[in-house]
């Protein structure tokens, strides 16, 4: 697979979708379609419905001022602009801008540009007293990079429970986030699977990158996952959190690609 990869900075969904795409590209030619509907989904205390799966990913309303949605260590403040510079082993090096265009008290979204023109991608967040919830997560940051030598596929979130960013990180300690989702490929062919976060408080480390030296928190992720009922490998993420700016620094490990990402430069009104 040839195509751009995301993998910005905004938790470990873009990191992971690339190769995730891969494999569902490898193997949707050969993967028979299930013969009946998924049934509700559990795991562990958390019931997934699925029954009218888009009730559950409601955008944030568009709002022109700043919104009350907040996160000690994520901005959520309209025109907020992080800029990043990662590798990924497959795809090689590359740069994004991301930029907050919609802020409101239940949410914002962050449309994310590569500088050298070659995809867009857009990343939108719901927000409660919990936490934030990254909504659609391999949907939307999988628009930029479905595409490969193998064919295409559109990546849709069916349904999903849990948190992404706990409200307190350091309480939380640990916390999950599950995905039920479809890839649909360009020859028709529609494979189901789901993916499960499950992400591990670590403490405070000292990271320096482009932008600066920060005292940042760490969240380490197990990311586990099945294609058609069958368990993928799985994968590994680590995030570096600085409060009043967000990620500033991540890395990731999955079926066999490694990546990395560093803030370059940020700006908040």
């Amino acid at each position: 697979m040839n195509g751009n990869s995301p993998g910005g900075l905004h938790f470990d969904w873009t990191s992971v979708a690339p190769p995730i795409i891969a494999v569902l590209l490898f193997t949707g030619a050969c993967t028979p379609r299930p013969s009946s509907p998924t049934p509700p989904l559990q795991l562990g205390t958390m019931t997934v419905s699925t029954a009218d799966p888009s009730s559950e990913l409601t955008p944030p309303a568009s709002s022109t001022g700043e919104g009350e949605c907040g996160h000690d260590y994520f901005p959520s403040d309209l025109g907020t602009t992080w800029e990043v510079a990662g590798t990924n082993s497959m795809l090689g090096d590359y740069q994004n801008t991301a930029t907050i265009t919609v802020s409101s008290d239940d949410g914002f979204v962050v449309p994310t540009e590569f500088i050298d023109g070659s995809g867009t991608f857009a990343l939108a967040y719901s927000c409660t007293d919990e936490g934030l919830t990254l909504l659609d997560p391999l949907g939307q940051s999988s628009s930029a990079v479905a595409t490969g030598p193998e064919g295409s596929a559109t990546m849709t979130t069916l349904a999903q429970s849990g948190l992404s960013l706990p409200a307190d990180l350091e309480a939380a300690s640990t916390w999950q986030q599950y995905v039920k989702w479809e890839a649909q490929g360009d020859d028709g062919t529609v494979l189901h699977g789901d993916t499960t976060f499950n992400y591990v408080y670590r403490g405070r480390e000292n990271v320096t990158v482009p932008f600066g030296t920060f005292e940042a928190i760490r969240i380490d992720t197990e990311i586990l996952g099945t294609l058609e009922g069958k368990a993928l490998e799985p994968c590994q993420a680590t995030n570096w959190y600085a409060e009043d700016v967000g990620v500033v620094k991540a890395e990731t490990s999955c079926f066999g690609i490694d990546g990395s990402t560093l803030l370059v430069s940020f700006d908040s009104p």
